[in-house]
């Protein structure tokens, strides 16, 4: 594309509007960016419940030597590295609403795949797959609402979108401290904090 081409684009989506629907895509994004908060923080509350599950072991070793609960936070960031480092240029190619959607769909699947898991390999294992989702995710949410909203309005939208991705700390914080330690309907309490995310974000999205 032309340099004059590209300033022109520029300087039209400089020009749009604060208009309803404009803050009605930021919102959305943001409530994309909330559920993957949800899922990224849960990684500091759901050891309790995988220890008296039987999953993990208080002080075992896990996957090279670390112990369950590093090994799992290992595989979530370690999912994040290379969905950031590797996949994270995708969006440029694909578009970011395509690997927006997608990529929320990946995350969200591998979450509930690693919901059923009943070892440490395999809790390990999923993590690190919805890891390489939420990576991309990070990237295409902050690429896609630089592109979106205009220089004057772009403040304003992060702020939004910081604050209601955020607001997803301490509810995932609360859902752990009622549901880790308990068993509703002889189900893991984690199994249910795991599963809470994605069941509501398939009814959003």
């Amino acid at each position: 594309m032309p340099a004059s081409n590209g300033a022109e684009i520029t300087a039209r989506i400089d020009r749009l509007p604060s208009c309803r629907e404009f803050w009605r895509l930021i919102v959305l994004l943001s409530l994309g960016g909330a559920f993957e908060m949800y899922d990224l923080f849960q990684t500091a509350y759901l050891s309790p419940g995988l220890i008296s599950s039987g999953i993990f072991h208080a002080g075992g070793k896990g996957l090279f030597g670390l112990t369950d609960q590093a090994s799992f936070a290992a595989a979530t960031f370690a999912g994040l590295f290379f969905g950031t480092m590797v996949f994270g240029s995708v969006a440029d190619r694909f578009g970011r609403r395509t690997i927006f959607t997608l990529s929320l769909l990946w995350y969200t699947a591998a979450s509930l795949a690693m919901g059923i898991q009943h070892s440490n390999v395999g809790v390990d294992l999923w993590r690190f797959i919805a890891g390489l989702g939420i990576g991309v995710e990070l990237v295409t949410i902050d690429a896609y609402i630089s592109e979106l909203a205009p220089k004057r309005l772009r403040g304003r939208a992060f702020a939004v979108n910081q604050s209601v991705q955020f607001l997803a700390i301490p509810f995932v914080a609360a859902v752990s401290w009622i549901l880790v330690p308990r068993a509703p309907l002889g189900l893991d309490g984690w199994r249910w904090v795991v599963s809470w995310g994605p069941s509501v974000q398939s009814r959003f999205g």
